[in-house]
């Protein structure tokens, strides 16, 4: 299964969610499926994308949020486990993509490629609602229960490591675009104030 065609089948099943990319081709492949700029992308923070997600399903109950992590980002934060766990929060959708190889950095493989169960680490940390899916029929099949069962639902992606980080390129916007644009669709959204009266 290839990264982009995962991430058309979960686009195809967002509805109104909103998305939290982990850097690299989590967040490449989801920007060229949905041009989300409701979606918060993850830049120059590996392994963070998770206690961000974490925290906005918290602060934001009623709003389904689907993380898009990546193996690389999740192996940085084995933490992120321990607190979803703890915290169960019923709108988190977490998804892993697991290509076994720091894409980012010319596919240099991962130390733990073929040895680590992500789906069995979930479970031990205390999140029991998890799985694996390989194909994109496994995926399309499992979908609708991931996104109607209370979270947090933890899905192991498996996909081949592409030849080149960016055969698929990234959204054209990155840093402080990224928080201003993703702040005010939330502000527009949720009817809240995110920034203050000078703007940031």
């Amino acid at each position: 299964m290839k990264t982009r065609d995962a991430m058309k089948v979960i686009a195809a099943h967002r509805g109104d969610a909103v998305g939290v990319c982990a850097l690299g081709m989590a967040s490449n492949e989801w920007w060229q499926a949905t041009k989300s700029e409701d979606s918060f992308y993850v830049h120059g923070a590996m392994g963070f994308a998770a206690s961000f997600a974490l925290g906005f399903a918290l602060s934001a109950p009623n709003v389904p949020v689907l993380l898009l992590n990546s193996d690389g980002s999740l192996c940085m934060n084995l933490g992120c486990l321990l607190a979803e766990a703890q915290q169960a929060p019923a709108n988190l959708k977490h998804f892993v993509v697991d290509n076994g190889v720091y894409q980012t950095v010319s596919a240099v493989p991962m130390v733990n490629r073929g040895i680590t169960d992500y789906e069995g680490l979930a479970r031990a940390a205390g999140i029991p609602r998890a799985c694996t899916v390989e194909t994109v029929a496994e995926l399309e099949a499992k979908i609708p229960e991931i996104m109607a069962s209370p979270g947090p639902y933890f899905t192991v992606l498996r996909v081949e490591a592409e030849p080149s980080y960016l055969e698929v390129p990234p959204n054209d916007y990155e840093g402080a675009e990224i928080k201003y644009r993703f702040g005010r669709a939330m502000e527009r959204r949720l009817g809240v104030k995110i920034f203050g009266p000078s703007g940031y």
